[in-house]
């Protein structure tokens, strides 16, 4: 019986590789190299995702574009607490920093007047790019008259807003960006910039 546990100790030394019992250097390197080379892919990846998009839109097409949807009080105008209402939606091309257009926005803006003369703006936007980026938010503001100049450029504010919405292959869903939208020579600028853990 002894003699034959020898035997067999001597076999499986001849088929198991020496390096799956001592270590093979080589081996090692080999698993470092891909752990590095994937380390590297990742970092990569972080640097794709933390850089700064930046789209915008001609404040001139989106005025071209405008549909006004009728609004009327609820209630008689004797007891309803509002004065007035306009509500608006249009939707534009939104062009990268390289003037090529790259996705498009639509925007709408229900505007209520109320008793003490204050114009009180609900905005819900909208923007789906080309890149698979596709980002809804709110704004709500306060506005000092109802020219249409005035509602489009209300626009404008900061928040932080996520890729919610997932249609196809979309990169950027479930990413989270700082976003600041301002005006300015006749375009209105959304800047989005990668915030949160990276994943």
């Amino acid at each position: 019986m002894g003699y034959m546990r020898l035997f067999l100790l001597v076999c499986v030394g001849f088929f198991v590789p020496s390096h799956l019992i001592y270590g093979d250097l080589d081996v090692r390197k080999t698993i470092i190299k891909t752990l590095d080379a994937t380390k590297s892919r990742e970092f990569s990846g972080a640097q794709l995702y933390n850089q700064t998009y930046t789209y915008y839109l001609k404040i001139s097409d989106f005025y071209y574009s405008l549909i006004e949807i009728p609004t009327s009080t609820y209630l008689s105008p004797g007891i309803s607490t509002t004065i007035s209402s306009t509500y608006l939606a249009g939707r534009a091309p939104i062009y990268d920093q390289n003037n090529n257009k790259v996705g498009v926005c639509t925007a709408s803006f229900l505007c209520i007047r109320n008793e003490d003369q204050s114009i009180y703006t609900d905005i819900s936007n909208f923007i789906s790019v080309d890149n698979g980026l596709i980002v809804t938010w709110f704004t709500p503001t306060t506005l000092a008259n109802l020219d249409v100049d005035t509602i489009i450029n209300s626009m404008v504010t900061e928040c932080i807003v996520t890729a919610t919405t997932k249609v196809g292959v979309n990169p950027f869903y479930g990413q989270t960006f700082d976003l600041v939208v301002s005006s300015e020579n006749g375009n209105i600028y959304f800047q989005f910039t990668r915030t949160g853990t990276i994943f």
